[in-house]
């Protein structure tokens, strides 16, 4: 009896390993013959779960396990399905940023070669060599400003991103970051208001690059969904430790099912509007960083508001909890690399 049984069981165990062989070669039916009436399992709704399992893996995110009964197997069924859901919602967010930086590359590269083939010629005037030339550049910087913000990405994504802290004043890099965008929204007609403040606020710890960046990031969105006529608003203020950075616009607004998402990886409320999608994701992490929060509010065809949030150097240090880093951040060093902690 016990051989018998020693038995039956080295059997099971090479018919399912046959049945998962013929089913990552494409025999699916021969695989689930293999895996259900191959004593492999008690019942055919356990087979399929294992071989609707080797179909998402495969990246068929399509397929769904049919759910026979509300027991164990059902609440797995379901588990399995909303899985594949989610990792079909990603695959596609995946392949329209894919398409979406295709396209952001290819429009600079267009108007570079576009030019540089013109001034070849030769023969132009001054005029029009000189407005070749001032697309090339501005072309080219748009270009290196993409290639940037996909490598820091890259290193959000595999937990590389580090920041240079030291004692810095918000407001003058929230002042540098405003006038860039100034020349900007009197061309597109949009009025760019900066509510300064009157007081000093706090120092904080930060990373003077990165922190613009954030800055810059949040108000290109503002005026990019801004219309002519409308209006982006910068103000900042400091509340109980914390210097909040606000930045409100009158454009479009975003629609209250896309609100959650927003920053996440790839996604893109609006597809009509250039950009790759990972921009807000890359600053939500800058902020993080910097123990922080970047918070988003908005109202469909009302507008949105961006909240910038970051602790001063006196909370921080009186409260080392906050910290998302792995140093704690002190007056007393003036420069000082972090990273993320680890979970």
């Amino acid at each position: 009896m016990e051989l018998n049984e020693k038995i039956r069981e080295k059997q099971m165990s090479e018919n399912f390993i046959l049945g998962i062989m013929l089913a990552l070669t494409g025999g699916f039916l021969d695989a689930y013959t293999y895996i259900t009436r191959g004593g492999v399992f008690a019942n055919a709704q356990t087979g399929n779960i294992v071989l609707m399992g080797i179909n998402i893996a495969k990246g068929d995110f399509d397929v769904r396990v049919k759910k026979e009964k509300d027991d164990e197997l059902g609440a797995l069924c379901d588990s399995i399905n909303d899985m594949a859901a989610e990792l079909g919602t990603a695959e596609k967010m995946k392949n329209d940023f894919i398409s979406s930086v295709s396209h952001e590359l290819r429009t600079p590269l267009t108007a570079i070669k576009g030019w540089a083939e013109t001034l070849q010629t030769g023969g132009i005037g001054r005029e029009t060599y000189d407005k070749g030339m001032n697309v090339i550049v501005r072309e080219a910087e748009r270009l290196s400003g993409m290639v940037e913000e996909l490598l820091d990405f890259s290193r959000m994504q595999s937990g590389r991103m580090r920041l240079i802290l030291k004692k810095i004043d918000l407001l003058a890099e929230l002042d540098e970051a405003v006038y860039m965008f100034t020349d900007r929204a009197r061309t597109e007609h949009k009025n760019l208001i900066y509510d300064e403040e009157d007081t000093m606020l706090s120092p904080i710890l930060g990373d003077v690059n990165r922190l613009r960046q954030v800055f810059i990031n949040v108000i290109d969105n503002a005026l990019k969904y801004t219309n002519p006529g409308g209006t982006v608003r910068v103000s900042a203020y400091e509340d109980d430790g914390f210097i909040r950075v606000i930045i409100k616009d009158s454009g479009c607004g975003i629609p209250a099912e896309h609100l959650p998402n927003v920053k996440k990886k790839f996604y893109k409320a609006n597809q009509n509007v250039r950009g790759n999608g990972i921009g807000l994701a890359v600053a939500n992490e800058i902020m993080e960083l910097h123990s922080g929060s970047l918070d988003v509010d908005s109202e469909e065809g009302m507008g949105t508001t961006v909240i910038i949030t970051i602790p001063t150097m006196k909370k921080l240090e009186m409260n080392p909890e906050l910290s998302n880093t792995t140093q704690i951040p002190t007056a007393t060093a003036q420069v000082q690399v972090v990273e993320r902690k680890q979970d």
